[in-house]
């Protein structure tokens, strides 16, 4: 049979769920080195990563063999949008067995190690690959004149988009946390002490990192948002499930007894309903400027300002004044930088 099979729905929710069932087991993974003595390769922990991969890979089967039923041969077995994705089957599969073997070598990672780990980046890469499947085929689907619409054929996308966000979260996880509590705070500054010099270098440092961390963030919350304001009518709630999937998985590592995981779900979800009323109300795309723009600077802005009250609340800041209200205008700029960025290119 001539073309590719026809987009499934059930495939896009399969696909989706298995990124994130892999995607959650990194940062499982990743609560266990911080948590539990670890010093061998084969832990149940990694069993979780491959458990999401042979769900993977059962899915791939499950439609190739559907596909072949239909009457379509080799790779039109597959809607053409999840042709791309098949790229993260080998990629996976010469990932895996090199982590195995990069362990044996210079053994177990610690830390950023474990971020910055090629085997570890490879597997994320392919990741990233299958998550685009259910990403592509929505868009393939608009195109043809049949978007998807409503929460039950859009999930698929948050899905995705959430596997998206938890995968750069975890290969940036020391970018996340401003730390601006007053547990992270620098010692203080006295001019008398045999630690002045120390002490300046380490509240510039802070500082620096605090800021940069917020830039970062917001660029990613602003993203998210603006691709789902731009390429959909987004249904309502998309984007608070994109930010909460995405963000708690990432502070589950982290919290140690801190009031991080309860801050992020609370800050996760107001930005992102916040952004979903907005998509709601004004329909923000690149065609309505004021909208998109506006969409931008209030998810991120949102956030950061939830984190500021929240964390005052809970333990104090040791940011001041001027320095919470600088990096909430920070977040601000952010946001509208990247929506003049990403408007339509020209006709010609």
């Amino acid at each position: 049979m001539d073309g590719n099979a026809p987009r499934s729905l059930l495939l896009d929710y399969a696909m989706s769920l298995s990124c994130l069932t892999i995607v959650t087991g990194f940062f499982i993974d990743a609560w266990a080195h911080g948590h539990v003595p670890i010093e061998t390769f084969l832990t149940p922990y990694h069993g979780f990563i491959y458990l999401g991969m042979l769900a993977i890979l059962g899915t791939l089967a499950a439609q190739y063999f559907h596909g072949r039923r239909l009457g379509y041969r080799g790779i039109h077995a597959f809607a053409k949008p999840y042709h791309l994705a098949l790229i993260g089957i080998p990629i996976f599969l010469i990932a895996a067995p090199s982590d195995a073997l990069w362990h044996a070598i210079f053994g177990l990672e610690e830390g950023v190690d474990a971020l910055l780990s090629p085997t570890h980046q490879m597997m994320g890469l392919a990741i990233f690959f299958f998550a685009s499947a259910p990403i592509r085929s929505a868009l393939a689907a608009r195109d043809l004149g049949a978007p998807p619409k409503g929460l039950r054929e859009q999930l698929p996308i948050a899905f995705a988009l959430a596997a998206w966000l938890g995968l750069i979260h975890f290969g940036t996880a020391y970018a996340f946390i401003p730390a601006a509590d007053r547990g992270n705070a620098p010692p203080p500054i006295s001019p008398l002490q045999a630690t002045y010099f120390t002490a300046i270098a380490l509240s510039y440092y802070k500082s620096s990192l605090g800021v940069l961390v917020v830039i970062f963030q917001s660029a990613l919350y602003s993203g998210f948002a603006l691709f789902l304001g731009s390429q959909f009518r987004s249904a309502f709630g998309m984007l608070a499930v994109v930010l909460l999937l995405g963000n708690t998985l990432n502070a589950i590592p982290f919290t140690n007894a801190t009031p991080l995981l309860a801050t992020t779900i609370l800050c996760s979800l107001l930005a992102g309903l916040v952004g979903d009323a907005w998509i709601a109300l004004r329909d923000p795309h690149p065609a309505r400027p004021g909208a998109y723009r506006t969409l931008a600077v209030i998810v991120p802005f949102s956030y950061f300002a939830c984190y500021l009250v929240i964390t005052e609340l809970t333990g104090g800041l040791w940011w001041d004044i001027h320095f919470r209200l600088g990096v909430l205008l920070w977040t601000a700029a952010t946001g509208m930088g990247l929506s003049f960025l990403t408007m339509r290119a020209r006709s010609a």
